[in-house]
């Protein structure tokens, strides 16, 4: 009887999900992607002038999760490069696409491009709300993290000295981008 019922209840949830996703249409999508919080580099007063001036002649913003809430998102500080030294990464969308920038220590000009993808590859069904939300998140990985990850999976061992950039999709995945030293890795993240 438990069985029973316990399956009846798993088939409700799973038809009333799908219908969730049903719900949508194309015009749907393509207003939440319109609609999609981006910033102005000048919202983050913690961002260096060079950066910040690097990015609005880019004509960047900054797109927000749907889960960020009061906090903003997306731009985060730490040593990707090298274990030396600050470097900064920005999601920077542009005409509702985005890159992960990032910018090299105190040379502010050069910047590294990588992880091009369209806003709307990053929009999802928010469960439970009856909406759409934008779902990219940039987060620091460190060394510990990028070890477990990369060696249980790889199985190799690698010099992992500095940080590396988590690009998650909010409750699906992520990659974590490392600089080797000649170019960006892209390892396996969180499932």
């Amino acid at each position: 009887m438990r069985t029973a019922l316990f399956l009846f209840l798993l088939g409700n949830l799973i038809l009333s999900s799908s219908a969730l996703y049903a719900q949508f249409t194309r015009d749907d999508w393509r207003r939440a992607d319109e609609e999609t919080l981006r910033l102005s580099p000048s919202a983050f007063p913690e961002l260096p002038s060079d950066v910040r001036q690097g990015l609005e002649s880019r004509g960047c913003s900054i797109p927000q999760s749907y889960s960020a809430g009061a906090k903003k998102v997306n731009v985060i500080s730490s040593k990707f490069i090298s274990a030396t030294g600050r470097d900064w990464a920005v999601l920077c969308s542009r005409q509702r696409r985005s890159a992960i920038l990032v910018f090299h220590g105190d040379q502010w000009k050069e910047v590294e491009e990588i992880a091009e993808q369209p806003d709307l590859q990053y929009l999802q069904a928010i469960s439970g709300k009856g909406r759409i939300g934008y779902s990219r998140e940039l987060e620091v990985a460190e060394p510990s993290v990028i070890r477990k990850h990369f060696i249980s999976r790889a199985r190799t061992a690698r010099n992992i000295d500095h940080d590396g950039i988590e690009d998650t999709f909010i409750e699906k995945g992520s990659v974590v981008w490392y600089w080797s030293g000649a170019k960006w890795i892209k390892l396996s993240g969180a499932d």
